[in-house]
Order: structure tokens, then C-alpha cells, then sequence
């Protein structure tokens, strides 16, 4: 084997151990925050007006649950109490546009040629 080969094997082995050890890389899985008692939903968008959550647990109703940009700086954020379950949600924007989670990628057809997002908040147990 020559010189040049055991060098790049050398450098390509440091950089495999070199990813070993230590702690996990975050979560980018997206979607909601799983907080004790339910789920906090963030949506960014800095042009938006008026952002509503709609879903399942809420009848897919567009006027009753308002999100809130509190410092303006594009994120919007609703704190929504869920058990344990599977729920299919979206965001209406400005009273039109019905968005998916842009930052979850579970999702499901819609039954109008879009996707829903999928938020699953597992048991705890008994």
C-alpha cells in the first residue's frame, strides 16, 4: 500500500472517530414542542397578519384558536392542551391560506389535494 493511501485512510478514519463519543446531535425532527399537559405549535412567518391553529382537536375551526407574535419578530406561537394521541393539524393564515407545518415532516394526504401535519404525543405509561 503506498504512502498516499495510508494517509488518506488515516484522515478518513479521524474523521469517522472523531463523530464518536459525546453527545447526541440535536433534534431535527421539527414540528411542535411536547410540553407537560399538551404541545406548544410555533409557525414563522414575518409577513403574516393573523395566524389561527386548526386541527382535529379543535373541529378544523379557522377563527377559534389565534396564535400570537408577541415581539413581532415572525414566530407564532400557541400553547395547546393534548392527551395522549394522534392529531392532524394546520395553520391558516391571514383567513386564507391553510398551511402545513413547514418544520414537521410527518404528514398525511388531506382529502383536498394537500397535506395535514401529524403531531403524535405518545402515552406515559400506567
Amino acid at each position: 500500500m503506498s504512502a498516499r493511501w495510508v494517509s488518506a485512510l488515516l484522515v478518513a478514519g479521524t474523521a469517522v472517530l472523531s463523530g464518536c463519543g459525546g453527545p447526541p446531535p440535536p433534534s431535527t425532527a421539527g414540528g411542535p414542542e411536547l410540553v407537560s399537559g399538551g404541545a406548544v405549535f410555533r409557525y414563522r412567518n414575518a409577513d403574516a397578519e393573523k395566524v389561527y391553529l386548526v386541527g382535529d382537536f379543535n373541529d378544523w375551526s379557522p377563527t377559534t384558536d389565534p396564535m400570537t407574535d408577541d415581539n413581532a419578530d415572525g414566530e407564532w406561537t400557541l400553547f395547546y392542551p393534548l392527551a395522549p394521541g394522534s392529531y392532524a393539524y394546520k395553520f391558516v393564515v391571514d383567513g386564507k391560506n391553510w398551511v402545513a407545518d413547514p418544520s414537521n415532516p410527518l404528514s398525511e394526504p388531506d382529502g383536498f389535494n394537500g397535506r395535514n401535519s401529524i403531531l403524535k404525543i405518545p402515552s406515559t405509561g400506567s
